[in-house]
């Protein structure tokens, strides 16, 4: 018989038995769960899936050799394989290649850059928006470690997909792209919150001041 077939009447059932064990199974859901929307990742909850099944053969083993005892030693083992699962889990994805790659596509000379109205302007717009929306994105040393690569990358990924400054000139949508951009500025959602979680990127945390100097800089560009 499968060994997974019964994974979650099997896992309940220790739930159930063990308050210790619950408590470990409802905060590890709970940690990724807010962390992954802290960082704007919300897809790491995935990692759950290996994790849980790594645990459950480990578990699975043991209730073949030991049956299903119950008590505290039972409990602790459990959450000691949940432990052994997590860092199994981190080790393994670190071998996944997305997000490894930190090469940027060529920046063209910056010639498909909008036509600033001023440097000012640019500067701020490379503070704020450069390190998602241009081909000039500096990875930082911990954008090399799964799943914070995969964060990074799907962020610039998006980022590029949505306007990407270094070429929006290029197919001729530049206006287009700039006043959407604005508006987007103007109700608050760029830069997100969650790129300057944790001290990262200082330098995009703009004071409302430069928020309207930016916002004034974009639009004085697409007018031109």
């Amino acid at each position: 018989m499968n060994p997974f077939a019964q994974f979650f009447p099997r896992l309940f059932s220790l739930a159930r038995r063990h308050l210790i064990l619950t408590s470990v199974l409802v905060l590890l859901c709970l940690v990724f769960a807010f962390f992954g929307f802290w960082i704007g990742f919300i897809q790491i909850v995935v990692l759950l899936v290996p994790i849980a099944l790594i645990a459950w053969t480990l578990i699975a083993r043991r209730i073949a050799k030991r049956g299903e005892s119950g008590g505290m030693s039972e409990a602790i083992a459990v959450c000691s394989y949940i432990a052994l699962a997590s860092v199994a889990t981190f080790a393994i994805i670190q071998a996944v290649p997305y997000g490894k790659d930190h090469t940027n596509p060529s920046n063209y000379n910056r010639q498909y850059e909008p036509n600033w109205d001023s440097t000012a302007t640019r500067d701020l717009v490379v503070r704020a928006c450069y390190g998602c929306h241009s081909n000039e994105v500096e990875y930082p040393s911990y954008s090399k470690i799964a799943p914070i690569s995969w964060m990074v990358a799907s962020h610039v990924d998006e980022g590029r997909s949505a306007v990407n400054f270094s070429t929006i000139t290029k197919d001729g949508n530049a206006n287009h792209d700039l006043r959407e951009s604005i508006e987007i500025i103007q109700e608050g959602e760029m830069p997100p919150s969650y790129y300057t979680h944790f001290g990262k990127h200082p330098e995009a945390k703009l004071t409302a001041e430069e928020r309207q100097q930016l916002i004034a800089g974009l639009t004085a560009t697409a007018n031109r």
